[in-house]
């Protein structure tokens, strides 16, 4: 699978652990703008990676730092006014939002580093279909072309010494230290 293909799906399989509510978790592939062609079904969350700048580290390992935009899709008819009714129930799409938001600040995978939200903006144009955008900076690690042949599998166990204080020199030894073991 193609390292964006494994990010996303780390991201949509944690959002379906997370935010129960979700129904439909999709690419962004422009659905809601085709909203009378292709059906969405809400609440739902669209995945979206935007530009990424990408650094070779060698051997065939490259870094990207970019944005991944996640959009929050739900159908409310339901008015938001002062004095309205059903108020509670228009204004009831910021908690999902606040879910997904919760679920996503900070994850971090496999092949990425943890997602910081660096902007989010309500996407208006759409009638009773409110739409959210989230944009998260990430880190992704794209392995998928390294030369392993010239790697060393080493299952890295650290080697630790106790040692007395009093075998220490007089000038290195630091009684306040928390990294000196007493024996």
């Amino acid at each position: 699978m193609s390292i964006k293909g494994m990010v996303f799906k780390e991201i949509s399989d944690h959002l379906e652990a997370q935010v129960e509510e979700l129904i439909y978790i999709d690419k962004d592939r422009g659905q809601i703008e085709k909203e009378n062609i292709v059906m969405v079904p809400k609440p739902a969350v669209l995945i979206a990676f935007m530009r990424f700048d990408w650094s070779d580290m060698g051997n065939g390992i490259k870094v990207g730092k970019g944005i991944v935009r996640v959009r929050v899709i739900c159908e409310n008819y339901a008015e938001s006014y002062t004095g309205s009714i059903d108020q509670e129930m228009a204004l009831a799409f910021f908690d999902l939002n606040e879910k997904v938001d919760a679920a996503l600040e900070g994850l971090s995978g496999t092949k990425f580093s943890e997602l910081k939200k660096v902007a989010d903006e309500d996407d208006l144009d759409h009638n009773n279909v409110i739409v959210t955008v989230y944009e998260y900076e990430a880190t992704i690690t794209d392995d998928t072309k390294a030369d392993c042949s010239k790697m060393i599998k080493v299952d890295a166990k650290p080697i630790v010494k106790y040692i007395a204080k009093e075998n220490l020199p007089e000038k290195q030894v630091n009684i306040q230290s928390d990294f000196i073991v007493k024996m």
